[in-house]
């Protein structure tokens, strides 16, 4: 079974070795952090999407992924997170 903290921890590794990721309770949820950068955190909807939260972002999730189950897909998602990550930090100034 794959957890929004175990889809963290991937984008963690894909970001590189300033990134951290811990899990929420029950690993429902998964927060990446890194130094000067914006806190993201990952959480499933009612409806079984993956969200990307950005905690200067209050306007709601910055990307909305769909349930996937198969290991290669799970892998695009997390190279996906990773990308919207990086997106979003160019695009607030942050790097």
């Amino acid at each position: 079974m794959t957890t929004p903290a175990a889809v963290a921890d991937r984008v963690a590794e894909i970001l590189g070795d300033r990134w951290t990721a811990t899990p929420g309770p029950w690993k429902a949820s998964g927060h990446l952090e890194a130094e000067g950068a914006d806190t993201y955190s990952l959480d499933v909807d009612e409806r079984g999407e993956l969200r990307l939260w950005a905690s200067l972002n209050p306007s709601g999730p910055i990307a909305v992924f769909r349930e996937v189950h198969a290991m290669e897909e799970i892998e695009a998602v997390a190279e996906g997170i990773a990308e919207a990550i990086r997106e979003h930090r160019a695009a607030s100034g942050q790097g």
